[in-house]
């Protein structure tokens, strides 16, 4: 009986972990949520990546944080002023900016301007503001170049430089955010989330924003000039009423179950194993 009771919480364990996989595998057959976008200026809107092959699911760089691949944004030479390409989900739409209970990626650069980096774009709505002016809509900004305390603002942690050629992990949740409606600026004018959760009735995440992808988040690089930008992004964690989702790029669907979910997995069967072991000993 007592092997039974061990075996059926293994089983218990088992069925919390389907498949062994800690982390949401999107891959070029399998996108879920996300999609590629790219825009070629404001005036050009958005266009489907499958015009542009501004985006893919590639292999490396280096060693990504999760898997063996990640998510490639490229502006190529030739595209004009303020082009960007992203990678957006959908999966927040209609979420309250309040219910974000973690959100988090990681990036690899290897050209850029001399400053951006991959960043997010937060599309929201909201019923009024602080200034009573009614209805309307915001994009809001986090970058990586803006969370020292030199370059940002230095109530907020401190995230360290962005480096090239390396992969480094942003926690957007508790970083400085600038938005276009000028609640917040971008550099030193940065705020927190909390910020604009004070000057905003009832923000919401949602799609549709002009100019920018309709999917309420996405990872982005450019428009700011015409430098071709090349860079990575992976390990995306989006949390909302503390329930989290880790997003894992790939260029194809994994055949074995990714070391750190093996490791998780054991750690969860030893766990039970000892509880077990105890309960034995009582009896």
């Amino acid at each position: 009986m007592k092997m039974k009771a061990f075996l059926a919480l293994v089983a218990l364990v088992l069925a919390m972990a389907p498949g062994v996989v800690l982390a949401d595998v999107v891959t070029p057959s399998n996108m879920g949520t996300w999609a590629f976008a790219f825009n070629y200026g404001l005036a050009g809107g958005y266009l489907p990546c499958g015009s542009c092959q501004s985006g893919s699911m590639v292999t490396g760089p280096a060693t990504p944080p999760l898997g063996v691949g990640s998510a490639m944004l490229q502006i190529p030479s030739g595209t004009n002023d303020d082009g960007a390409a992203s990678i957006a989900t959908s999966s927040l739409n209609g979420v309250a900016l309040a219910d974000l209970t973690a959100l988090s990626y990681s990036t690899y650069d290897t050209a850029n301007n001399g400053q951006q980096f991959p960043y997010i774009q937060l599309n929201i709505s909201y019923t009024n503001d602080a200034s009573n002016d009614g209805p309307g809509t915001d994009t809001l900004f986090f970058e990586p170049p803006y969370q020292t305390p030199s370059a940002g603002d230095p109530s907020l942690p401190n995230q360290g430089a962005p480096a090239m050629n390396t992969w480094q992990t942003w926690n957007a949740l508790e970083g400085g955010w600038w938005d276009n409606n000028n609640v917040a600026g971008p550099g030193t004018g940065v705020a927190p989330l909390s910020t604009f959760l004070s000057f905003y009735t009832d923000p919401t995440i949602v799609a549709n924003v002009p100019y920018f992808p309709n999917d309420g988040l996405a990872l982005t690089v450019g428009f700011a000039d015409n430098t071709e930008y090349t860079a990575y992004v992976d390990n995306v964690t989006i949390g909302v009423s503390g329930s989290n989702t880790t997003y894992d790029f790939e260029p194809n669907t994994p055949s074995v179950p990714e070391p750190s979910a093996i490791m998780t997995l054991l750690t969860m069967l030893l766990a039970v194993g000892l509880v077990a072991r105890k309960r034995i000993a009582r009896d």
